[in-house]
Protein backbone atom coordinates (compact mmCIF):
# COMPACT_ATOMS: atom_id res chain seq x y z
CA UNK A 1 0.00 0.00 0.00
CA UNK A 2 2.63 2.41 0.83
CA UNK A 3 5.48 1.92 -2.18
CA UNK A 4 4.10 4.02 -4.13
CA UNK A 5 3.04 1.80 -6.81
CA UNK A 6 0.29 3.47 -8.62
CA UNK A 7 2.21 6.85 -8.69
CA UNK A 8 5.28 5.21 -10.09
CA UNK A 9 3.22 3.72 -12.76
CA UNK A 10 1.57 6.90 -13.48
CA UNK A 11 4.64 8.67 -14.14
CA UNK A 12 6.07 6.01 -15.84
CA UNK A 13 3.43 5.87 -18.67
CA UNK A 14 3.25 9.29 -18.74
CA UNK A 15 7.37 9.57 -19.65
CA UNK A 16 6.60 6.85 -22.02
CA UNK A 17 3.98 8.60 -23.84
CA UNK A 18 6.44 11.57 -24.17
CA UNK A 19 5.30 13.38 -21.81
CA UNK A 20 8.09 15.85 -19.69
CA UNK A 21 6.78 16.40 -16.02
CA UNK A 22 7.62 18.55 -12.93
CA UNK A 23 6.56 16.91 -9.78
CA UNK A 24 5.71 18.64 -6.75
CA UNK A 25 6.73 16.99 -3.92
CA UNK A 26 7.15 18.71 -0.67
CA UNK A 27 9.76 17.98 1.95
CA UNK A 28 9.82 14.68 3.95
CA UNK A 29 7.54 13.14 1.35
CA UNK A 30 9.57 9.99 0.36
CA UNK A 31 10.42 12.35 -3.42
CA UNK A 32 14.05 10.84 -2.71
CA UNK A 33 13.09 7.24 -2.79
CA UNK A 34 10.26 7.39 -4.93
CA UNK A 35 12.20 8.87 -8.08
CA UNK A 36 14.97 6.53 -7.26
CA UNK A 37 12.41 3.77 -7.51
CA UNK A 38 11.71 5.17 -10.67
CA UNK A 39 14.57 5.23 -12.25
CA UNK A 40 14.62 1.74 -11.15
CA UNK A 41 11.45 0.83 -12.62
CA UNK A 42 11.96 2.78 -16.13
CA UNK A 43 16.12 0.62 -15.89
CA UNK A 44 14.07 -2.54 -15.98
CA UNK A 45 12.31 -2.11 -19.08
CA UNK A 46 15.25 -1.31 -20.82
CA UNK A 47 15.40 3.18 -20.51
CA UNK A 48 18.99 4.65 -19.86
CA UNK A 49 18.71 6.88 -16.75
CA UNK A 50 20.66 10.16 -15.75
CA UNK A 51 19.70 10.98 -12.42
CA UNK A 52 21.14 14.13 -11.06
CA UNK A 53 20.77 16.20 -7.85
CA UNK A 54 21.45 19.93 -8.75
CA UNK A 55 21.13 21.48 -5.01
CA UNK A 56 24.35 23.54 -4.43
CA UNK A 57 25.03 24.42 -7.93
CA UNK A 58 24.36 27.80 -9.33
CA UNK A 59 25.98 28.22 -13.08
CA UNK A 60 25.25 26.70 -16.12
CA UNK A 61 29.20 25.53 -16.25
CA UNK A 62 28.16 23.24 -12.99
CA UNK A 63 24.74 22.00 -14.67
CA UNK A 64 26.23 20.98 -17.44
CA UNK A 65 29.65 19.22 -16.29
CA UNK A 66 27.11 17.49 -13.36
CA UNK A 67 25.03 15.93 -16.18
CA UNK A 68 28.34 15.30 -18.24
CA UNK A 69 29.36 13.33 -14.79
CA UNK A 70 25.71 11.52 -14.29
CA UNK A 71 26.01 10.23 -18.24
CA UNK A 72 29.45 8.83 -18.11
CA UNK A 73 28.73 7.18 -14.56
CA UNK A 74 25.88 5.23 -16.20
CA UNK A 75 27.61 4.66 -19.64
CA UNK A 76 31.03 2.44 -20.20
CA UNK A 77 33.68 3.88 -22.08
CA UNK A 78 33.57 1.16 -24.67
CA UNK A 79 29.58 2.09 -25.35
CA UNK A 80 28.96 3.46 -29.19
CA UNK A 81 27.20 6.60 -27.46
CA UNK A 82 30.75 7.82 -25.73
CA UNK A 83 32.17 7.82 -28.54
CA UNK A 84 29.68 9.62 -30.64
CA UNK A 85 29.39 12.48 -27.90
CA UNK A 86 33.18 12.55 -28.54
CA UNK A 87 33.04 12.84 -32.13
CA UNK A 88 30.54 15.60 -31.85
CA UNK A 89 33.02 17.43 -29.64
CA UNK A 90 35.23 17.53 -31.85
CA UNK A 91 33.64 18.88 -34.76
CA UNK A 92 32.28 21.61 -32.36
CA UNK A 93 35.93 22.87 -31.14
CA UNK A 94 37.49 22.16 -34.62
CA UNK A 95 39.80 19.45 -34.32
CA UNK A 96 41.17 17.08 -31.53
CA UNK A 97 40.92 18.64 -28.43
CA UNK A 98 42.91 15.53 -26.90
CA UNK A 99 41.27 14.27 -24.13
CA UNK A 100 39.79 11.13 -23.31
CA UNK A 101 37.18 12.71 -20.44
CA UNK A 102 34.12 14.37 -21.56
CA UNK A 103 33.93 17.18 -19.39
CA UNK A 104 37.32 18.46 -20.42
CA UNK A 105 35.63 19.95 -23.85
CA UNK A 106 33.62 22.23 -21.28
CA UNK A 107 36.40 24.90 -21.22
CA UNK A 108 35.87 24.93 -24.93
CA UNK A 109 32.48 25.32 -25.59
CA UNK A 110 29.31 27.57 -23.80
CA UNK A 111 27.74 25.10 -21.33
CA UNK A 112 24.76 25.40 -22.81
CA UNK A 113 26.43 23.77 -26.22
CA UNK A 114 27.96 21.52 -24.06
CA UNK A 115 24.87 20.32 -22.45
CA UNK A 116 23.19 20.12 -25.83
CA UNK A 117 26.18 17.77 -27.73
CA UNK A 118 25.54 15.41 -24.55
CA UNK A 119 21.72 15.16 -24.78
CA UNK A 120 21.62 15.37 -28.85
CA UNK A 121 23.66 12.49 -29.04
CA UNK A 122 21.55 10.73 -26.45
CA UNK A 123 18.49 11.67 -28.35
CA UNK A 124 19.61 10.03 -31.82
CA UNK A 125 20.47 6.59 -29.95
CA UNK A 126 18.06 4.17 -29.83
CA UNK A 127 17.61 3.56 -26.11
CA UNK A 128 14.63 5.47 -24.22
CA UNK A 129 16.36 8.35 -22.21
CA UNK A 130 14.88 9.79 -19.03
CA UNK A 131 17.00 12.58 -17.24
CA UNK A 132 15.50 13.46 -13.59
CA UNK A 133 16.61 16.56 -12.23
CA UNK A 134 16.28 16.71 -8.42
CA UNK A 135 16.23 20.12 -6.49
CA UNK A 136 15.81 22.22 -9.80
CA UNK A 137 14.57 25.15 -7.98
CA UNK A 138 17.20 25.43 -5.77
CA UNK A 139 19.74 26.27 -8.32
CA UNK A 140 17.02 28.26 -10.35
CA UNK A 141 16.63 30.58 -7.08
CA UNK A 142 20.87 30.65 -6.21
CA UNK A 143 21.19 31.41 -10.22
CA UNK A 144 18.68 34.06 -9.83
CA UNK A 145 19.48 35.85 -7.32
CA UNK A 146 23.14 36.14 -8.66
CA UNK A 147 22.74 36.69 -12.30
CA UNK A 148 18.98 36.90 -13.00
CA UNK A 149 19.50 37.71 -16.65
CA UNK A 150 21.66 35.03 -17.30
CA UNK A 151 19.71 32.72 -15.34
CA UNK A 152 16.30 33.73 -17.34
CA UNK A 153 18.53 32.92 -20.48
CA UNK A 154 19.68 29.61 -19.56
CA UNK A 155 16.02 28.51 -18.40
CA UNK A 156 14.75 29.43 -21.84
CA UNK A 157 17.55 27.46 -23.86
CA UNK A 158 17.12 24.67 -21.65
CA UNK A 159 13.47 24.64 -22.96
CA UNK A 160 14.36 24.91 -26.60
CA UNK A 161 16.67 22.32 -25.87
CA UNK A 162 14.25 19.75 -24.38
CA UNK A 163 11.54 21.15 -27.46
CA UNK A 164 14.42 19.91 -30.16
CA UNK A 165 15.40 16.55 -28.56
CA UNK A 166 11.64 14.82 -27.63
CA UNK A 167 13.49 11.37 -27.61
CA UNK A 168 14.81 12.68 -24.63
CA UNK A 169 12.01 12.78 -21.52
CA UNK A 170 12.65 15.07 -18.25
CA UNK A 171 11.38 14.74 -14.49
CA UNK A 172 11.93 17.87 -12.76
CA UNK A 173 11.43 17.45 -8.79
CA UNK A 174 12.52 18.99 -5.62
CA UNK A 175 11.16 20.05 -2.31
CA UNK A 176 10.87 23.83 -2.44
CA UNK A 177 8.20 25.27 -5.41
CA UNK A 178 9.79 25.85 -8.99
CA UNK A 179 6.30 27.68 -9.20
CA UNK A 180 7.45 30.20 -6.50
CA UNK A 181 11.04 30.91 -7.89
CA UNK A 182 9.85 30.77 -11.32
CA UNK A 183 7.25 33.32 -10.91
CA UNK A 184 10.10 35.88 -8.67
CA UNK A 185 12.02 35.60 -11.66
CA UNK A 186 10.12 36.01 -14.77
CA UNK A 187 10.85 31.79 -15.92
CA UNK A 188 7.24 30.56 -15.84
CA UNK A 189 7.25 30.48 -19.44
CA UNK A 190 10.07 28.29 -19.32
CA UNK A 191 8.72 25.28 -17.83
CA UNK A 192 5.29 25.60 -19.74
CA UNK A 193 6.17 22.34 -21.18
CA UNK A 194 6.29 20.73 -18.30
CA UNK A 195 2.97 18.52 -17.40
CA UNK A 196 2.65 18.60 -13.29
CA UNK A 197 2.59 15.78 -11.19
CA UNK A 198 2.00 16.10 -7.36
CA UNK A 199 2.92 13.70 -4.90
CA UNK A 200 0.83 13.61 -2.00
CA UNK A 201 1.53 12.45 1.77
CA UNK A 202 0.26 8.92 2.55
CA UNK A 203 -3.43 8.54 2.89
CA UNK A 204 -4.20 6.58 6.42
CA UNK A 205 -4.15 2.99 5.02
CA UNK A 206 -1.07 3.93 3.14
CA UNK A 207 0.46 5.03 6.35
CA UNK A 208 -0.85 1.94 8.93
CA UNK A 209 0.97 -0.25 5.82
CA UNK A 210 4.06 1.93 6.47
CA UNK A 211 3.98 0.95 9.92
CA UNK A 212 2.94 -1.95 10.10
CA UNK A 213 5.46 -3.06 7.10
CA UNK A 214 8.07 -5.85 8.91
CA UNK A 215 11.01 -4.11 7.66
CA UNK A 216 10.34 -0.78 8.86
CA UNK A 217 9.48 -2.12 12.59
CA UNK A 218 13.14 -3.71 11.85
CA UNK A 219 14.58 0.10 11.95
CA UNK A 220 12.55 1.42 14.76
CA UNK A 221 13.28 1.69 18.21
CA UNK A 222 10.57 -1.12 19.48
CA UNK A 223 8.37 -3.48 17.47
CA UNK A 224 5.05 -2.47 18.15
CA UNK A 225 1.79 -2.19 16.25
CA UNK A 226 -2.11 -0.40 17.25
CA UNK A 227 -5.47 -0.60 16.54
CA UNK A 228 -6.91 1.21 13.26
CA UNK A 229 -8.39 3.44 15.74
CA UNK A 230 -5.84 4.70 17.67
CA UNK A 231 -3.28 5.14 13.88
CA UNK A 232 -6.24 7.61 13.23
CA UNK A 233 -5.71 9.50 16.09
CA UNK A 234 -1.91 9.66 15.71
CA UNK A 235 -2.74 10.34 12.06
CA UNK A 236 -4.74 13.02 13.01
CA UNK A 237 -2.55 15.25 15.23
CA UNK A 238 0.72 14.37 13.35
CA UNK A 239 -1.54 15.92 10.32
CA UNK A 240 1.63 15.07 8.14
CA UNK A 241 1.66 11.57 6.86
CA UNK A 242 5.08 11.57 5.11
CA UNK A 243 7.42 8.71 5.81
CA UNK A 244 9.56 10.89 7.21
CA UNK A 245 7.57 11.91 10.52
CA UNK A 246 5.55 8.74 10.23
CA UNK A 247 8.95 7.09 11.50
CA UNK A 248 10.34 10.15 13.95
CA UNK A 249 7.25 9.35 15.82
CA UNK A 250 7.44 5.43 15.96
CA UNK A 251 11.16 5.62 16.65
CA UNK A 252 9.55 7.19 19.91
CA UNK A 253 7.10 4.62 20.66
CA UNK A 254 7.33 2.86 23.97
CA UNK A 255 4.20 0.59 23.70
CA UNK A 256 2.73 -0.09 27.00
CA UNK A 257 0.47 -3.20 25.99
CA UNK A 258 1.77 -6.47 25.53
CA UNK A 259 -0.27 -8.24 22.44
CA UNK A 260 -2.37 -10.96 22.91
CA UNK A 261 0.24 -13.39 20.59
CA UNK A 262 2.71 -12.65 23.11
CA UNK A 263 5.30 -11.07 21.38
CA UNK A 264 4.37 -7.97 19.13
CA UNK A 265 3.28 -4.86 21.48
CA UNK A 266 0.34 -2.73 21.31
CA UNK A 267 0.99 1.23 21.54
CA UNK A 268 -2.18 3.17 22.96
CA UNK A 269 -3.23 6.66 22.21
CA UNK A 270 -1.11 7.59 25.97
CA UNK A 271 1.78 6.10 23.80
CA UNK A 272 1.77 7.92 20.78
CA UNK A 273 1.33 11.03 22.91
CA UNK A 274 3.99 10.99 24.81
CA UNK A 275 6.06 9.82 21.64
CA UNK A 276 5.14 13.64 20.94
CA UNK A 277 6.20 14.89 24.04
CA UNK A 278 9.19 13.37 23.99
CA UNK A 279 10.02 14.58 20.05
CA UNK A 280 8.82 18.14 21.47
CA UNK A 281 12.09 18.44 24.27
CA UNK A 282 14.92 20.81 23.42
CA UNK A 283 17.28 17.90 22.56
CA UNK A 284 15.22 17.16 19.34
CA UNK A 285 14.68 20.87 17.72
CA UNK A 286 16.77 19.89 14.93
CA UNK A 287 14.22 17.05 14.11
CA UNK A 288 11.92 20.13 12.85
CA UNK A 289 14.63 22.71 12.02
CA UNK A 290 14.22 22.25 8.35
CA UNK A 291 11.16 24.17 8.01
CA UNK A 292 12.22 27.47 9.52
CA UNK A 293 15.40 26.75 7.26
CA UNK A 294 12.93 25.74 4.45
CA UNK A 295 11.16 29.26 4.86
CA UNK A 296 14.45 31.42 4.40
CA UNK A 297 15.64 29.38 1.62
CA UNK A 298 12.12 29.26 -0.20
CA UNK A 299 10.77 32.22 0.11
CA UNK A 300 12.40 35.68 -1.96
CA UNK A 301 14.63 37.96 1.09
CA UNK A 302 11.83 40.63 1.16
CA UNK A 303 8.78 37.99 1.92
CA UNK A 304 11.11 35.97 4.66
CA UNK A 305 10.05 38.39 7.77
CA UNK A 306 6.25 38.65 6.90
CA UNK A 307 6.30 35.15 6.52
CA UNK A 308 7.47 34.47 9.84
CA UNK A 309 4.75 36.74 10.76
CA UNK A 310 2.00 34.73 9.53
CA UNK A 311 3.67 31.12 10.73
CA UNK A 312 4.46 32.85 14.06
CA UNK A 313 0.29 33.91 14.43
CA UNK A 314 -0.79 30.68 13.11
CA UNK A 315 1.23 28.67 15.71
CA UNK A 316 -0.68 29.65 18.53
CA UNK A 317 -4.51 27.98 17.61
CA UNK A 318 -4.73 24.36 15.87
CA UNK A 319 -8.13 26.45 14.34
CA UNK A 320 -5.84 28.47 12.72
CA UNK A 321 -6.80 31.86 11.41
CA UNK A 322 -8.57 33.74 7.90
CA UNK A 323 -6.87 35.76 6.20
CA UNK A 324 -8.18 38.95 7.61
CA UNK A 325 -7.33 38.31 10.59
CA UNK A 326 -3.29 37.44 9.75
CA UNK A 327 -3.27 40.58 7.45
CA UNK A 328 -4.52 42.68 10.60
CA UNK A 329 -1.83 40.83 12.82
CA UNK A 330 1.08 41.15 10.23
CA UNK A 331 0.44 44.73 9.39
CA UNK A 332 0.17 45.72 13.35
CA UNK A 333 3.80 43.74 13.80
CA UNK A 334 5.36 45.18 10.99
CA UNK A 335 3.79 48.28 9.96
CA UNK A 336 2.49 47.80 6.58
CA UNK A 337 1.20 45.01 4.44
CA UNK A 338 -1.43 44.50 1.62
CA UNK A 339 -3.98 41.78 0.52
CA UNK A 340 -1.63 40.85 -2.11
CA UNK A 341 1.31 40.54 -0.57
CA UNK A 342 0.12 38.46 2.67
CA UNK A 343 -2.08 36.31 -0.12
CA UNK A 344 1.58 35.93 -2.26
CA UNK A 345 2.97 34.40 1.48
CA UNK A 346 0.06 32.09 1.95
CA UNK A 347 0.07 30.74 -1.10
CA UNK A 348 4.07 29.93 -0.96
CA UNK A 349 3.32 28.44 2.31
CA UNK A 350 0.65 26.47 1.03
CA UNK A 351 2.67 25.56 -1.80
CA UNK A 352 5.42 24.07 0.14
CA UNK A 353 2.94 22.13 2.97
CA UNK A 354 3.87 23.75 5.88
CA UNK A 355 0.26 25.66 6.46
CA UNK A 356 -3.07 24.01 4.44
CA UNK A 357 -6.06 26.08 3.78
CA UNK A 358 -9.96 25.19 4.80
CA UNK A 359 -12.37 26.87 3.90
CA UNK A 360 -11.72 30.36 4.45
CA UNK A 361 -8.60 29.29 7.54
CA UNK A 362 -5.27 28.60 7.23
CA UNK A 363 -3.47 26.30 9.34
CA UNK A 364 -0.76 24.32 10.15
CA UNK A 365 -0.76 20.92 8.38
CA UNK A 366 1.26 18.91 10.78
CA UNK A 367 0.00 19.10 14.99
CA UNK A 368 3.31 18.11 15.52
CA UNK A 369 5.41 20.65 13.69
CA UNK A 370 3.07 23.52 15.08
CA UNK A 371 3.38 22.32 19.03
CA UNK A 372 7.00 22.95 17.22
CA UNK A 373 7.38 25.87 16.21
CA UNK A 374 4.52 27.34 19.47
CA UNK A 375 7.49 26.40 21.46
CA UNK A 376 11.09 27.16 19.84
CA UNK A 377 10.35 29.55 16.75
CA UNK A 378 7.36 32.16 18.19
CA UNK A 379 8.39 35.15 19.57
Amino acid sequence: MHNRKQERDALKRKLEAGVSIHMLAPRRIGKTWTINQLAIDLRESGWRVIEMDVEGMGAPSEFAHGLCRRLEAQIPKSDALITHIRQRFTNLIGGNWGSERLADALGKLDPIEFAEALIASVDESAQKTAIIIDEIAYFFHAFATESPKEAYAFAYRLRALQQRHRNVRWVLTGSIGLDIIASQYRLEGAFVDFEKFKLEPFTGEQARSFLRDPQIQQQITCFFNASDEDFEWMFRELGWLGPYYLKLVANEVRPSVVGNDGRCAIATRADFEAAFQRLLGPDRRSDFSVWHEHVDKNLPEASRAMAKQIVNALSMTADGETADTLLAKTTQMQGSATQSQIKDVLNALVNDQLIAKNGDRYAFRSGLVRRYWQEYQAG
